[in-house]
């Protein structure tokens, strides 16, 4: 029997080429601080990729930038994964999401605070500066109302739509408030003063925030008199400007604020005399920051203990906010901190 060999006519059937994997796919997401109100930088983001047969094979990672983005990429298409969003020892979150072939998926963004979408007025003073500090914060929608213009400032405080615009009203310390906010010498313009004194604390009643600092002390006296104790006569302005030269090692008694700076201390300085020092407050007020200072009266100079010096209150729907100290002229992180942590948590 004859064998039938091979020759160069013969007729051979090749390997079938293997299958094209679908293209990779991508997610990006957004991590929100455990507050809700800021972006968190440096949160560890993970996911674990399994065969067919459900074996964990590897996991892929990424850390979340200064805006609080994070992206995986170069992920197998045709599966669901979990994200895990992890900071410190906590979870914070653990989204799931289909990728499909080449897909670019964008997780739904947290609730977050976000300074972007906050509207800012800064009637301008002397005395400090919270532009500047708002500025390094990342605060973009802030307008300047000349607060040494009384007839630019007293506009806008009598004008309560205009004021309804925004969300917050920084009052600097030195701003104009003789013939603003009151009149020393009860002159016929007395009502033009009461409508503003109105209009901000319908403001505020509404839902806004006031936030004060230094000399803008008079503002909130004036219209809210049984909150705070300053030091001297309530009804005299510019009385309670006593303050003396210091440099105060204060305690931050808000817990919370604490946790965020990561300390319960703070030096403040008070690098100008003449600061309105609180005594005491009502009980529906909230110290943040208390610490022993001195004020003078005439020759003699007076030592108070332990006394507030960042403060808040709510009044309505609103609140209101006063710093002794001066934000932009003590300039130290910290203080830039507390700022940061009063907008993000009014």
């Amino acid at each position: 029997m004859a064998l039938l060999g091979c020759n160069d006519n013969s007729f051979f059937i090749g390997e079938k080429s293997p299958p094209v994997a679908p293209a990779p796919g991508t997610v990006q997401g957004r991590v929100c601080d455990p507050s809700g109100r800021t972006w968190l930088a440096d949160a560890l983001v993970y996911t674990h990729l399994f065969d067919r047969e459900g074996k964990l094979y590897e996991t892929r990672e990424a850390y979340s930038d200064r805006d609080g983005y994070w992206t995986i990429d170069e992920l197998p298409a045709d599966y669901s994964y979990t994200f895990y969003v992890q900071y410190g020892d906590q979870v914070l979150d653990s989204p799931t999401t289909w990728v499909g072939p080449g897909d670019f998926v964008e997780l739904d963004e947290p609730d977050c605070f976000d300074p972007l979408q906050i509207n800012v007025a800064i009637i301008t003073g002397d005395y400090d500066q919270f532009d500047e500090v708002l500025g390094n914060m990342g605060f973009a929608n802030y307008v300047l109302i000349d607060g040494m213009d009384q007839s630019v400032v007293s506009s806008f405080l009598l004008d309560a739509e205009a004021m309804s615009q925004y969300d917050i009203i920084f009052f600097n310390g030195g701003h104009l408030e003789e013939d603003i906010v009151y009149d020393s010498d009860a002159s016929d313009t007395a009502a033009v003063h009461t409508q503003i004194r109105t209009n901000i604390d319908a403001y505020v009643n509404d839902g806004g925030v006031v936030y004060g600092s230094d000399w803008a002390y008079d503002t909130i006296e004036s219209i809210w008199p049984d909150r705070i104790e300053w030091v001297g006569d309530d009804t005299l302005p510019n009385d309670a400007q006593t303050g003396e030269y210091d440099s105060v090692s204060a305690t931050i008694t808000d817990e919370a604020m604490a946790s965020w700076l990561g300390t319960d201390t703070l030096r403040v300085e008070y690098d100008l005399p003449v600061w309105p020092p609180i005594e005491s407050t009502a009980g529906s007020v909230t110290s943040h920051v208390r610490g022993s200072v001195s004020y003078r009266s005439g020759t003699e100079t007076f030592a108070l203990a332990d006394v507030p010096l960042l403060v808040s209150f709510t009044s309505g729907e609103g609140r209101v906010v006063f710093s002794t100290f001066r934000m932009a002229r003590n300039g130290s992180e910290d203080v830039t901190l507390i700022l940061q942590y009063m907008m993000y948590n009014l």
